[in-house]
């Protein structure tokens, strides 16, 4: 599992501008106003050899009705029990605030790693750095803007992360290259993962019936039930048994769309939400069948797809149909999965048990689907088989060629195809080699990944691996 790392600190010290670096593109909104940033912002990146989430948050603020002090504490507070580090910024021009004294008694009281950074130490800058010194920690000065002290940062960030027992990933997948691919039967081609306990995560709108769902699953009241949206505030986990196979549920905060977090509290649920599903094997998205599909609802279906988790779509609330409203809905639906359309779909009511049954024999198949490993010489003949049916457009007067794929990696499965150009690879076309791999594999539930590699050559244009040994 990635490393999460949240950004904390006052409104307006350069948290989103220092995201925005590290991620390499405007993935934050930046203004000079306070308070832009509102909602949390999941971002992946690559910090010194390793793959993370950066976790922009909006600045320690608290209402005008909170003291000071106990705002930030409470703020800090939620961020340590979420993060696995933490990126704390000042403003090195304004010097040390008393709230950054509060939340660095809180940081160094957790007892979590954190890294104290002094932002906005532009070249030619009036520099406050000697009032850090008061603070008694080690700090590194950074430019999020002008992008100096980074290396510094990413070298602490790298050693914390290694204390924590974090380890490196690999980066991009080295290019081979080889004259005939490594043909295998289908039956070593194929295997599965299994682990000793499914880790399934519950995700949806705040009121939805997911802790109504968990007691279900579970045979008895283990989730406090309530018609008041939020009642949940902290991931919670629920190991059960069924059918001789072992669970662990976590039941999550209720995630509303942007706009609408306004407690403090509630901003956290926010992470909670996200970490949970990142330490899952399977996200079940829970939908209210009693309200019209909503783009909140697209946007947790686009968050599990993103993440790559294998995925199970649960319509609550069913008993409250007639079959106008059921045929509404399934329109709705339809549409609103567009871009999910592998995920199956349960229809059930949390409240009476119909159709609950057939929810974790879902889950189970996703599951496996999502871990499936298939055989080199399988998979180029599926691409062989699909160029002749379709071969790709002729993009620039040049028309994309595939070489060889080969399967990097499952959760979900990820296929490295080596070509002359993946520009030359239109979305349409990419699309088409989804549907065909779908066709003849089971994957539904799952995400496919595919990546385009173009070969290297050497100076005789010849393709070459990267150790430069000439392909036969």
């Amino acid at each position: 599992m990635r490393p999460l790392i949240a950004v904390v600190g006052r409104p307006n010290v350069g948290k989103s501008t220092l995201v925005n670096r590290l991620a390499g593109r405007k993935v934050a909104i930046v203004e000079d106003e306070p308070g832009v940033t509102r909602d949390r912002l999941f971002v992946d990146c690559r910090l010194a050899d390793r793959d993370v989430v950066l976790v922009d948050t909006g600045g320690l603020d608290p209402s005008p009705d909170d003291e000071l002090a106990q705002g930030a504490v409470e703020q800090a507070h939620l961020a340590v029990q979420e993060a696995d580090m933490i990126l704390f910024l000042c403003d090195g021009k304004s010097g040390v605030h008393p709230m950054d004294h509060k939340v660095a008694a809180v940081l160094r009281k957790s007892g979590n790693p954190f890294l104290w950074l002094s932002n906005k130490m532009d070249p030619g800058s009036n520099r406050q750095e000697l009032e850090f010194h008061e603070l008694g920690l080690d700090f590194i000065t950074i430019s999020s803007s002008h992008g100096s002290g980074l290396d510094q940062m990413s070298t602490q960030i790298d050693d914390i992360l290694t204390k924590a027992g974090f380890p490196e990933t690999q980066g991009e997948t080295e290019e081979v290259f080889l004259s005939k691919p490594e043909v295998e039967s289908d039956e070593k081609a194929r295997s599965y993962d299994e682990p000793e306990s499914l880790r399934i995560c519950l995700l949806g709108k705040p009121n939805v019936g997911k802790s109504s769902l968990a007691n279900k699953l579970l045979g008895e009241s283990r989730q406090m039930v309530s018609t008041i949206a939020g009642t949940t505030r902290d991931a919670v986990d629920l190991p059960f048994e069924h059918a001789s196979k072992k669970y662990l549920l976590v039941d999550t905060p209720g995630v509303r769309r942007k706009g609408r977090i306004s407690e403090k509290l509630e901003r956290y649920s926010v992470v909670a939400a996200f970490r949970s599903m990142e330490r899952s094997h399977v996200a079940i998205v829970v939908l209210d069948g009693s309200e019209p599909f909503a783009d909140q609802d697209a946007r947790l279906l686009r968050l599990v797809h993103d993440r790559g988790r294998a995925l199970v779509v649960a319509v609550n609330k069913t008993d409250l149909w007639d079959s106008e409203k059921r045929k509404k809905y399934t329109d709705q639906l339809k549409h609103g999965m567009r871009f999910v359309r592998y995920a199956p779909v349960v229809y059930l009511s949390a409240l009476t048990g119909k159709g609950l049954g057939k929810l974790l024999p879902q889950v189970q198949m996703v599951w496996k689907n999502s871990g499936v490993r298939l055989g080199t010489g399988e998979l180029n003949r599926l691409v062989e088989q699909a160029v002749e049916r379709q071969q790709p457009p002729v993009i620039k007067g040049r028309r994309g060629k595939i070489y060889y794929v080969t399967q990097a990696g499952v959760h979900p499965p990820t296929f490295i195809a080596w070509v002359n150009d993946p520009s030359r690879f239109s979305v349409s076309y990419r699309r088409y080699l989804d549907h065909q791999f779908r066709e003849r594999f089971s994957f539904k539930g799952t995400a496919l990944k595919l990546v385009l590699k173009a070969r290297t050559k050497n100076k005789k244009g010849r393709a070459k691996s990267k150790k430069g040994r000439r392909r036969k």
